[in-house]
């Protein structure tokens, strides 16, 4: 299964930011969420619609899951040494991994952080390691389990109290994985479909989690792809339409380049990129991985190199359009004020009054911060 590309932060250091001009469009503040004490690095993974983050703190190859209070200004270390986090729900929840004593020597598993203490949520009966990725506000948990930590080779939960653990199956292949909930309860992620060998690819999926009180199961259904092998999903909204990326060549043995993608319920639509359609650079890429209630998706993209600035990586808003279609936007052209010294690099979440949580980079000192991103003025929602 295929990983996100990494964040492009050395070659970051002489970017100069534009801000767009234009009086239309909503224009953004930044906040810089700093660190855990004695980290160095922060990324975000998730917002609520209260503001609050999760994310994970970072220096070196040591880790902690964090909860930032949007209120009180303050990022508290939610998980302990070596956690990570991943999501928040409206009662500010965090859910990740942790790891934890086990009967040969500690291991990663998915975990519930809740007033500084750590509740362990177990694996799959056969597997060793787990991670939550998404809570809501029900406390389903979702995420996956596997023989190795962050393996592909994993299957899909979902948790809840009243239900401990469950597989909540694949398309026909052997692996998947569940990266988000929704307030109904459907899960978004990815899963090997059916076949032998090469034929064997993996497909954003929709599950339904049985609601009481008719206990009606719906089936994991396939969201195709973008005329590519391969899709995921990467967040799902309460009106079951579904953010990604997918690949965009049917080429086997060419078939990495990716774009983001939104699901309506009918159909996938490309999201396009920043980078033009030459692809000789590898410019022509887009990942989503967060989206609102109001279908506004966020994520990252390229923007292609010109002279002696290197190929450079940005997040970006996109809003659908009344009219359909959408447009895609470098969120570093909505940037005002302290946002100009930043480059947000990484666009993870959005909330319904349309803060975005993200990663950016200080061209002032070169520090990788999470950040939150506030719309100004009336909060345009188409």
């Amino acid at each position: 299964m295929k990983t996100l590309p990494a964040i492009l932060l050395g070659l970051m250091a002489c970017v100069a930011i534009g801000v767009s001009t234009a009086r239309a469009q909503v224009m953004y503040t930044l906040e810089d969420l700093g660190v855990v004490e004695k980290m160095e690095a922060s990324q975000s993974a998730a917002i609520n619609n209260n503001g609050d983050v999760a994310g994970t703190a970072s220096k070196g190859e040591e880790t902690c899951a964090f909860h930032y209070d949007y209120l009180k200004k303050f990022m508290y270390d939610a998980g302990g040494f070596n956690s990570r986090g991943f999501g928040i729900n409206s009662t500010n929840v965090v859910v990740g991994d942790a790891f934890f004593a086990g009967p040969m020597e500690p291991r990663s598993h998915a975990a519930i952080f809740s007033g500084g203490v750590a509740k362990d949520i177990g694996v799959l009966p056969g597997q060793v390691y787990s991670r939550a990725n998404s809570i809501n506000k029900r406390g389903e948990v979702v995420g996956f389990s596997g023989l190795q930590r962050d393996g592909t080779e994993s299957r899909a939960f979902m948790w809840s109290y009243q239900t401990g653990l469950i597989d909540i199956g694949t398309l026909g292949g052997p692996y998947a994985q569940a990266y988000a909930i929704n307030q109904r309860g459907s899960i978004t992620g990815a899963s090997q479909t059916q076949g032998m060998g090469p034929m064997v690819t993996t497909h954003a999926f929709i599950y339904q989690v049985p609601e009481t009180p008719y206990r009606r199961y719906s089936r994991m259904v396939d969201l195709g792809v973008l005329g590519g092998l391969s899709s995921y999903g990467t967040a799902i909204n309460n009106y079951n339409h579904v953010a990604g990326y997918s690949t965009v060549t049917n080429d086997a043995t060419n078939d990495e380049r990716v774009h983001a993608f939104f699901h309506d319920g009918t159909k996938m639509i490309d999201l396009g990129s920043l980078g033009g359609i030459d692809n000789r650079w590898g410019s022509d890429m887009s990942v989503a991985l967060g989206i609102n209630n109001y279908d506004q998706v966020v994520g990252y993209t390229y923007l292609q190199a010109v002279g002696e600035m290197p190929l450079q990586q940005v997040a970006f808003l996109w809003r659908r359009g009344l009219n359909g279609g959408g447009q895609m936007i470098n969120l570093n052209k909505l940037l005002y004020g302290i946002g100009k010294n930043y480059l947000v690099v990484s666009a993870t979440a959005i909330n319904d009054n349309g803060q975005i949580a993200g990663a950016a980079y200080d061209i002032r000192d070169g520090s990788v911060h999470a950040v939150v991103l506030t719309p100004t003025g009336p909060y345009l929602t188409r």
